[in-house]
């Protein structure tokens, strides 16, 4: 199943504060409503043909009945297609009643079919295009692009601004990353490009994060559910935080784990590269599956750590394996530490070539705790 997050008042606040900003900040209200102000963008590919989709806030809304059949509606589509780029913007301006407003995008979305064609060709003209607001999100969908925008504006919410907070609110609990588009387009720009997107999904009738796209090099590599992702995030995200089932005896006792420290070491040996992972977790004992009291003594605390570490270290070595072995892509940035150790070395390398076949050394030193006040056993494990 995938993280799905729900956004009520806030998100109608958000977009309330978004427009009064831009309404009272460098332009005035006039501007403002003279544009049609973007909230995020959809792209996919039928019938041989490009589809563009603009979800805009409509200002128009609050105002009298007589504004049309868009009243009432906070958001609004409009489409347009066309073989290249160019035809296709060509197309939206034949029946765009005023000028774009794309500083206010939230977050592009990419169709898969779409990203497996023309994922590079748009993030560079998104880079030239200085009309964009830089810091949105990007994300890819299995979904039609209809079907997420019924789905969200049905319930008066935006697309764009759903997306960015389920982001922004699984990398806040340490369940994911925030990449930028603007950092994708850095990686992009590299020799060696190696990238996780977040993918998006309906589940339930709702926004779900579902995954990550694999991009490597240019191309869409392949999908890692987000269900499997745990020893990637705590490889890749900022303060990762993860439950974990440990049996113990009889007793299921659920874990949560927060990583404290992470050090990458990269060397260089008889023409093999290494890593050595070192990693110091913070583990508290949440609750078992059983009626307390645990017994829960400092022997019991002992082998549940012992437990813990190993399952730990078995996810980020599958982690590892798999974005050598399955996808044969870079996504941990495994590159950008060597480079910054090995600049001179890495410049002469082929690092698609040699990254299936380094070598790592993964070490975790997991600190348990138990929740305070709960009855795991008569003198509680500190």
């Amino acid at each position: 199943m995938g993280i799905i997050a729900k956004y009520k008042s806030f998100l109608a606040s958000a977009v309330v504060t978004f427009l009064s900003v831009f309404c009272s900040g460098c332009w005035d209200s006039k501007d403002i409503n003279d544009k049609l102000i973007i909230t995020s963008i959809a792209f996919d590919v039928k019938d041989g043909e490009r589809w563009y989709y603009l979800e805009i806030a409509n200002i128009e809304s609050g105002k009298s009945k007589d504004a049309g059949e868009s009243a009432g509606k906070k958001y609004i589509v409009r489409k347009g297609h066309g073989k290249t780029l160019t035809e296709v913007r060509d197309d939206l301006d034949t029946h765009l009643d005023k000028p774009l407003f794309l500083s206010g995008v939230r977050a592009l979305v990419f169709t898969e079919s779409f990203a497996k064609e023309y994922l590079v060709e748009y993030l560079y003209r998104f880079r030239v295009d200085e009309t964009y607001r830089k810091r949105g999100l990007t994300v890819i969908t299995k979904e039609e692009p209809e079907e997420l925008y019924k789905s969200t504006h049905k319930k008066n919410d935006s697309l764009g601004f759903l997306v960015e907070g389920i982001v922004e609110t699984l990398a806040e609990s340490g369940k994911s990353f925030l990449r930028t588009t603007m950092r994708l387009i850095e990686n992009l720009s590299g020799n060696y490009t190696g990238i996780l997107i977040p993918c998006i999904g309906l589940q339930d009738e709702e926004i779900s994060v579902t995954g990550y796209s694999v991009i490597s090099g240019s191309i869409v590599a392949g999908f890692l559910p987000v269900e499997e992702s745990t020893g990637t995030m705590f490889l890749k995200a900022d303060k990762p935080k993860f439950d974990f089932i440990v049996p113990y005896n009889s007793i299921n006792f659920t874990i949560e784990v927060l990583l404290k420290k992470r050090k990458i070491t990269p060397s260089y040996e008889d023409g093999k590269t290494n890593y050595d992972i070192k990693m110091e977790c913070k583990a508290e004992l949440m609750y078992g599956d059983q009626k307390t009291p645990y017994n829960f003594d400092e022997m019991a605390a002992k082998e549940v750590i012992e437990t813990l570490t190993a399952m730990f270290e078995q996810q980020i070595f599958e982690a590892i394996e798999r974005a050598q072995k399955e996808f044969a892509c870079d996504y941990l940035q495994f590159d950008d530490i060597f480079r910054v150790s090995f600049p001179v070395k890495f410049q002469n390398m082929d690092w698609q070539k040699e990254f299936p076949s380094v070598r790592t050394n993964v070490n975790v030193k997991v600190e348990l705790s138990t929740r305070w006040g709960l009855d795991y056993s008569t003198s509680e494990v500190k």
